[in-house]
C-alpha cells in the first residue's frame, strides 16, 4: 500500500518503508551538489556500477540544484 503524502509528492513510499529527512544550510547544499556532480561526472558506468546509480545521482543532483535555485530567488 502506498502512503500518500500531498506534501512531498516525490516520495514514493510503500507501508512500512523506513526514510529519514535532514536539514542542511545553503554551504552544505553546495558541497553536496558538487560531490554529486563529480561523481557523475567520474561515474565508471555499467557494468562496473549499477544503472541505477547513475539515475539516483542525476535525481539527486537536480534536488540539490532546486535547492540552490529556491535559496537564490527567496534568500538573496
Amino acid at each position: 500500500m502506498s502512503i500518500d503524502n500531498p506534501d512531498r509528492p516525490d516520495l514514493d513510499l510503500e507501508e512500512g518503508d523506513w526514510y529519514c529527512s535532514m536539514n542542511m544550510g545553503i554551504d552544505e547544499v553546495r558541497l553536496a551538489y558538487q560531490h554529486i556532480s563529480f561523481a557523475l561526472e567520474t561515474w565508471p558506468g555499467s557494468p562496473a556500477r549499477p544503472p541505477e546509480e547513475q539515475e539516483w545521482l542525476m535525481i539527486m543532483k537536480s534536488r540539490l540544484f532546486a535547492m540552490m535555485t529556491e535559496y537564490a530567488f527567496t534568500e538573496l
